[in-house]
């Protein structure tokens, strides 16, 4: 401030040029003439510094813009700029809506938005032994999200079920427990209404997986039962599921905090929420359209399966109740779970039984055992089996008549 005094002072004496004067203080001459008159119409506060800041901006946000920004943001505050910029130009017909730059600067104003890091690592998200769907009711994904208690003390488990291609999530149920009938009676509900996919992807938990051969539980044998195909991602591996586990987040955000005080009213806030979920809330993955705008009921109905076949060079074998069958003269036991399920008996180049249920290989057929404390036939597991070590129980005696 003191050296634009200085400047003008001396400009004002006539002894100076503008351009010495200029020249001396290092500034240019529209810079010592614009002092010379702010000087002499406003006096020394013509010399303050001035904002920059543009007088009119044809850009700016509207205050009625961002009233609706702001209440988008209330009304969901899990969503982002992205999705709240889709709902303006969408629900409330804002032909230009800001940017989504805009949008958090503002939600950002407001204190409406935190910033979160990043959690370091790099996944495959996508392994080889997993399908990537391309089309509704390839392949479904079903996960317990996690229990938590409601005000009343008891506790819900959410069975949720998602549409990998349209993320459209199917169900969601509160459970009081994740035990095999309850899940069952789940799925065939939803199967009904639905319709069948080709392919349930599973983590390895209970109730759809076990340490039964192949790793299949009792609710994964009736999947396949009805011409499903079962998936197991990797234990230890929920990025495998991504997409179903950041629904998971969703959910727990937008209808699990605070609990609900019954399970009755907690599956009302859970169809709540799903209808928004489905219908509403834009998704990034499918273009910032809504789930239901994808997915489509399944042509394939419960109860309409085909007949399992086996290749020619199989023998097929039914499975007592008991778990047992017979072969060449000994019995061999896979497990209740397989009761009264068709097997198939095959011989590879080696000379070894292979046992197949559907596509899976569950283990070799052995009929006189090295160790003397083991039974003479039973079946070996495959060696590349997750679940078990290869000479792992599943097996039993056959009786002697």
């Amino acid at each position: 401030m003191s050296e634009k005094e200085k400047c003008v002072t001396l400009a004002r004496t006539g002894r100076f040029t503008v351009s010495e004067l200029c020249k001396d203080f290092g500034i240019s001459r529209k810079t010592g003439h614009k002092y010379l008159k702010r000087h002499g119409a406003e006096g020394r506060s013509g010399l303050l510094e001035r904002s920059r800041r543009p007088r009119h901006c044809p850009w700016t946000t509207t205050a009625e813009v961002e009233a609706l920004i702001l209440k988008e943001r209330r009304d969901y505050p899990t969503w982002g700029p992205k999705k709240i910029r889709d709902r303006l130009q969408r629900e409330h017909g804002v032909q230009v809506p800001p940017h989504e730059s805009t949008i958090g600067l503002i939600l950002n104003r407001h204190g409406l938005s935190q910033k979160r890091r990043r959690k370091a690592g790099v996944h495959r998200v996508h392994p080889d032994h997993l399908t990537e769907p391309s089309r509704p009711n390839e392949v479904w994904s079903l996960a317990f999200k996690g229990w938590f208690t409601l005000q009343d003390g008891q506790r819900c488990d959410p069975l949720t079920v998602c549409d990998r291609y349209s993320r459209y999530v199917i169900g969601c149920q509160a459970c009081d427990n994740q035990q095999f009938k309850g899940t069952l009676r789940v799925c065939q509900r939803l199967m009904r209404y639905h319709g069948l996919p080709e392919i349930i992807r599973v983590d390895n938990g209970t109730p759809f997986a076990s340490m039964a051969l192949g790793g299949l539980s009792a609710l994964s044998v009736w999947w396949i039962e009805n011409g499903i195909r079962v998936e197991f991602i990797d234990p230890g591996s929920p990025q495998q599921n991504g997409s179903h586990e950041r629904m998971h987040r969703d959910l727990k955000a937008e209808a699990t905090k605070p609990p609900s005080r019954n399970l009755c009213a907690q599956q009302k806030r859970f169809e709540r929420w799903r209808r928004t979920y489905n219908y509403e809330r834009p998704h990034e993955a499918l273009d910032m359209l809504r789930p239901g705008e994808i997915y489509r009921s399944s042509e394939h109905r419960l109860g309409e399966k085909d007949k399992m076949t086996y290749p020619e060079n199989h023998e097929v074998k039914r499975v007592s109740q008991s778990g047992h069958f017979a072969y060449r003269g000994s019995g061999f036991y896979m497990g209740e779970i397989f009761a009264g399920c068709h097997v198939g008996l095959s011989e590879n180049e080696e000379g070894t039984i292979e046992l197949h249920y559907a596509n899976l290989h569950l283990g070799d057929l052995e009929f006189n055992a090295p160790e003397p404390h083991l039974p003479d036939a039973r079946i070996v597991r495959p060696a590349n089996n997750p679940r078990s070590n290869r000479r792992g129980r599943a097996t039993k005696p056959s009786r002697k008549k």
